[in-house]
């Protein structure tokens, strides 16, 4: 089994950087890096994930650039990342999830996918793979619960007992 995690608002806040993202200001949000932090609980999840070889990897909308400074400064060791070049179509379009199918090598149906935005449970039931939203960092947590993900997660407790469950038990 493995993970598809969405970055922004999902494994860190970075609502700060969001008028500088859409404006492409990129020299600006780097700047910002270090005070993107990740969410409560969200460091130590990828650690146990990491100790127990659980594959999990990121699916942003974001350029690699971003995504890369992000995992490196938080000193993330995630398998793989799909980021806003790797796919010709962004999601809610399936593509980047099947890209990260790919790379994960399993059945999709032993994947859960991860996000806090609608286009990440459409993008994910797309591909046909286990869709779960997160509503700690959801913009419109209405339009979220409204895209009927297989599981709806309010803290990150909760998801992370999930995952506990799903991959390490």
């Amino acid at each position: 089994m493995g993970i598809i995690f969405d970055l922004d608002q999902t494994l860190i806040e970075s609502h700060t950087a969001e008028q500088y993202r859409t404006a492409r200001k990129w020299d600006v949000v780097y700047e910002m890096v270090p005070k993107l932090t990740p969410f409560e609980g969200i460091h130590e999840l990828l650690t146990e994930l990491n100790l127990n070889s659980v594959p999990y990897g990121i699916v942003t909308s974001s350029p690699a650039s971003y995504c890369n400074r992000i995992i490196k400064h938080w000193n993330w060791n995630t398998q793989f990342t799909v980021c806003f070049h790797d796919t010709t179509k962004r999601k809610p379009h399936p593509d980047p999830i099947n890209l990260a199918v790919r790379k994960l090598g399993l059945p999709k149906q032993s994947i859960v996918s991860i996000g806090d935005d609608p286009n990440d449970v459409i993008a994910s039931r797309n591909a046909g793979v286990i869709s779960a939203g997160v509503l700690w960092g959801a913009k419109d947590r209405s339009a979220l619960i409204a895209s009927n993900p297989d599981y709806l997660f309010e803290t990150i407790e909760e998801m992370s007992n999930f995952l506990r469950n799903q991959f390490i038990s």
